[in-house]
This record gives C-alpha cells, sequence and structure tokens, in this order.
C-alpha cells in the first residue's frame, strides 16, 4: 500500500488537467414512435370456381400468407403539428383534428373514458377517474415492534398525485375503491384481504392523507398549465387561437354571478374563489408557498366550512333551443377555495401559481392581438374580483391542457361526498355536467 499510493497520486495529477470522460451520453435520442399498419388487400375470394388450380398454388394465397390480411392500428394523433414526414409510408404522422381536440378538451369525457376497475365497496365496475388506488405496503419497524412484531402491511393510495412529481408503486396489486371520503371511513378490514397480507391496516390519518393529496394534485395540474404557458410566453410558439385559458372575473360579473345564480360564461368549466392570503396576526407575515406530500397540520384545525363547491347552470341566453327538454341544464362547478384548500401554505402556492398564468395569458393575448390599442372592452381592464373562470374548448386544446385541471378538482369534489348519491348503495349520480 505505501509504494501504490505515491504513484496513485501522481496519475491522479497528471490527468487532473483532462476532462471527465463520460461513457455514456448524457441525452439520449428519443425513440421514434414504431407503427404496425399496413394496407391490407382486398377481401379474397375462398371459391374453388375463382382459381383454375388449388388455392395453395397461387402466389399471395391467404391461406400461407394470412399475416398480409392482419389489420394493425395507426399511429396515435399529436397535440402539435409533426415534422416533415415520408409521403410514401402507409401510416403518416398527424395532428388531432377540430373534433379530436374538442374531444379532449371535455373533462367529463376523459373520466369516463378512463380503464374500468372494480370497485371493492360496491362490487361494480366504474371508471378508474372515479375510484382511488390503495396498495400496501410494508409497516415501519417501528409499527412491528409495537405491535409485537407481527407481519403487518399499510395500505396507502398511490396514483392521487402527476407522474413528474412521483413514481407510483408496481406492486402487481391493488384495490379500488370509490373517491368519496365516507367509503374511506366505512373500510371494514375483510375487504382488502385478497391483495394484503391478513394483517393489513388502514392508517389513522388516511382520510386527511387523500383529500391533501387530491389537493395536491391540483395544484401540480395548474403548475403544469403555467409552465406549458410561460414555455409558449419565452419561445413565441404555440400561441393557438384568441380563446383565453383562465381569467378573472370582474366585479360586475361577480355580483352579477351571486344574484342571478348562474354562470355568465361559457366554455367554462370551472370557477374558483381564491383571495389573497392575509397576513399573520402575530408575525405580520403572509406564509410562504408549500407543495409538500406531507399532509400540514393547519389543515385539521379548521372550522365548520361552506361546501367545496356548487354546481351553477349556464345563462339561459347560451342555451340551445334545438336540444331536447329532456337533457339536463349543463352546469358548471364553483369552488370555494378556503372549503376546497383549508391549508394557508398550500392557497399561497396555488394563488401565487394562479398569477403566473394571468400573466402569461396577458403576453401572448398582446403578442397575438393585431391592434393591441383596441382593448378598451377587455374586462381584464376593468376591476377584477377573486374568482377565476377555467376554460376548455378546442382551441384552448391546442394551447394547454385545461381539461386535466378541471378533472382534478371534480375529484376533489367527489371524495367530500358532493358528487355522489349515497343513499342505500353508493352509486355516481345520474347527472354529469
Amino acid at each position: 500500500m505505501p509504494r501504490i499510493l505515491p504513484r496513485l497520486i501522481e496519475k491522479i495529477k497528471s490527468q487532473a488537467s483532462l476532462g471527465k470522460w463520460m461513457p455514456y451520453p448524457l441525452l439520449k435520442a428519443r425513440k421514434k414512435a414504431k407503427s404496425l399498419y399496413k394496407r391490407v388487400p382486398p377481401r379474397p375470394s375462398f371459391k374453388y370456381s375463382s382459381y383454375p388450380c388449388s388455392i395453395l398454388l397461387e402466389s399471395g394465397n391467404p391461406v400461407v400468407n394470412a399475416k398480409d390480411w392482419v389489420r394493425h392500428k395507426t399511429l396515435p394523433p399529436t397535440l402539435s403539428r409533426p415534422g416533415s414526414a415520408d409521403a410514401s409510408r402507409a401510416d403518416v404522422p398527424r395532428q388531432m383534428t377540430e373534433a379530436e381536440f374538442g374531444w379532449r378538451a371535455n373533462p367529463y369525457l376523459r373520466m369516463m373514458a378512463s380503464p374500468l376497475r372494480k370497485c371493492v365497496a360496491t362490487s361494480r365496475h366504474l371508471p378508474s377517474d372515479l375510484l382511488i388506488r390503495l396498495v400496501g405496503v410494508s409497516a415501519p419497524s417501528s409499527v412491528l415492534r409495537r405491535n409485537g412484531g407481527a407481519p403487518q402491511s399499510v395500505l396507502t393510495p398511490d396514483g392521487l398525485l402527476h407522474p413528474k412529481y412521483t413514481s407510483r408503486r408496481r406492486t402487481g396489486g391493488g384495490l379500488y375503491v370509490l373517491c368519496c371520503r365516507r367509503v374511506i371511513q366505512k373500510l371494514a378490514r375483510e375487504r382488502f384481504k385478497n391483495i394484503a397480507s391478513p394483517g393489513a391496516v388502514l392508517h389513522g390519518r388516511t382520510e386527511e392523507h387523500i383529500a391533501h393529496l387530491l389537493r395536491l394534485r391540483v395544484v401540480q395540474e395548474f403548475e403544469l398549465l403555467a409552465e406549458r404557458l410561460e414555455h409558449a410566453m419565452f419561445t413565441g410558439k404555440n400561441f393557438g387561437g384568441s380563446n383565453v385559458i383562465l381569467r378573472r372575473l370582474t366585479r360586475d360579473e361577480w355580483e352579477m354571478l351571486k344574484t342571478s345564480g348562474t354562470s355568465p360564461c361559457e366554455n367554462a368549466v370551472a370557477v374558483l374563489v381564491i383571495p389573497p392570503i392575509n397576513k399573520d396576526r402575530i408575525t405580520k407575515q403572509r406564509p410562504t408557498g408549500s407543495m409538500s406530500p406531507f399532509p400540514p397540520q393547519d389543515e385539521l384545525a379548521t372550522k365548520e366550512l361552506p361546501p367545496t363547491s356548487t354546481l351553477l347552470p349556464l345563462s339561459l341566453n347560451s342555451w340551445s333551443e334545438e336540444l331536447p327538454t329532456i337533457l339536463p341544464l349543463l352546469k358548471v362547478p364553483l369552488y370555494n377555495g378556503v372549503s376546497a384548500f383549508p391549508s394557508r401554505p398550500q392557497r399561497v402556492a396555488l394563488h401565487g401559481i394562479l398569477q403566473r398564468i394571468l400573466r402569461a395569458e396577458r403576453s401572448l393575448r398582446r403578442a397575438h392581438m393585431k391592434n393591441p390599442s383596441s382593448n378598451a372592452s377587455n374586462p381584464e381592464k376593468r376591476k377584477s374580483s377573486h374568482a377565476y373562470v377555467l376554460f376548455s374548448d378546442a382551441q384552448t386544446a391546442k394551447r394547454g391542457d385545461s381539461a386535466s385541471v378541471a378533472r382534478a378538482l371534480w375529484r376533489l369534489k367527489m371524495y367530500d361526498g358532493e358528487g355522489w348519491s349515497l343513499t342505500q348503495s353508493i352509486t355516481p349520480t345520474t347527472y354529469i355536467p
């Protein structure tokens, strides 16, 4: 060892001026989507009179070359316009059509299109967006010592946060329950014996943990929307149409909404009331924003709060007379920010993200408008209220995914029991806006 160290030090000094050698590239090339689609030949004839000899002796016969008639799906359409591609290919990448953008902008259609899973509380198959997935994880050693060392696993929620911020637990097994607080409270032990050990338990604060993760998912979706709009603002690309994704209601519009009880905005999917956070009475400072996945303590110290949301019908002027009267009126959920987000640090983070979206919208609108001086009728030039309106249509879907924000808000509404009809059996409400 004494003879190796001097030589090793000299070797290190001689290579100190050289750059670091990276055996692998830092950025991996993105794999191109592979398509198995090919044009299928016309339907062959299996009549013996159509062939002068045996069908097996014909070249390209459907018996020996049966794979030539196998049908494959084409590549899914993309949000942005694809680059130049070889026109001779059978499957050329394409952008979504206006109808497909409209389907993507519908949050309730996307919720109904999610994969079906069986609920252990009702034994019914429902879309996974209406359910909560629970998986079993090993209990910490402190819990094992407290319970005499017996093997134990704890059921925890999985898949509630966005994949960008956390990874899902691929345990190979899990159960699904209704996205409802009352169902989590009444979960019996025998309900989840099929996926976990007999010692599986629910944590005492699972109910609060799920509620916090659902609120955090809303903040994450708003942040992703803000990042996409800011990217379009800095790069000068993806302006899309002139439709606004998020704006604040004026005070006149807010007073009209409270007086009439109807939503004055078309293509709106949510109205969110988030007032700015006041300073603390003792420290004279505002709390800092927090997006921690751990439940904060100030959520438990809340008083009696109004409902998380209420449904507002659209104004009669926007209702089409051509539609039959048997269809229910289209309604827009109005979310109370204090009830939906009782934690002050989380509400501060959400309010800051909403301001980022408004700044990006103003910059994009100024760059998109041909005559910026003729904006006297712009609603934002008048005094604004603390109510934010979220829009989603075929034009806004090209600029940002506001439908995912509406889905996250609706899941929070369902968890508080406002999206279900809880009678003898727990079933979804017949009304879906």
